[in-house]
């Protein structure tokens, strides 16, 4: 359980670094829009996400490869963590700007962190209890990733999807 909890914990220092350099290589890229599939294009909430998700996709490939494959369910567990992780970047976005009325540089950065950490955490914990799912888990992640490209590309007009 050593080797998992440590990789655990790199997961979570990764998920912190890549996301913090995802919000930048768009802009880094020229704007370049499949660069955008998976980095922040503007300033909305939806876009923000990815900056959570595609680290844990990819930390969650690297890890699966290292000592995942070892745990039946694994990759579900994993990519319900992400989930956990991007709701509560939302809920508690949506709750502090609904009560002080805008957004804070520091609050979001602080959402992050405890969007990462929720994240790991998950991971910690429910991975000893899992069982099957892994397809599953690989459906739940290329849905999110699809739903990522299309909705930054053709974004709905819903606040979600808006820059503020």
């Amino acid at each position: 359980m050593k080797p998992f909890r440590r990789s655990v914990q790199i997961g979570w220092l990764v998920s912190l670094m890549l996301g913090t350099l995802l919000h930048f290589t768009y802009d880094w890229s020229g704007n370049n829009r499949v660069v955008g599939l998976y980095s922040a294009m503007n300033e909305s909430v939806w876009e923000h996400l990815k900056l959570l998700f595609f680290p844990v996709l990819l930390y969650t490939i690297l890890e699966y490869l290292w000592i995942g494959h070892r745990k039946s369910g694994y990759v579900l567990v994993r990519a319900k963590a992400a989930l956990w992780g991007m709701l509560a970047i939302v809920a508690c976005y949506y709750t502090y700007t609904g009560i002080v009325g805008r957004g804070f540089l520091a609050a979001d950065l602080i959402l992050f962190l405890i969007g990462t950490a929720i994240t790991a955490w998950y991971t910690w914990r429910q991975t000893p209890n899992a069982c099957g799912g892994d397809g599953l888990g690989v459906l739940l992640f290329a849905v999110i990733a699809v739903c990522f490209g299309v909705f930054s590309l053709d974004p709905p007009n819903i606040g979600i999807f808006t820059a503020p």
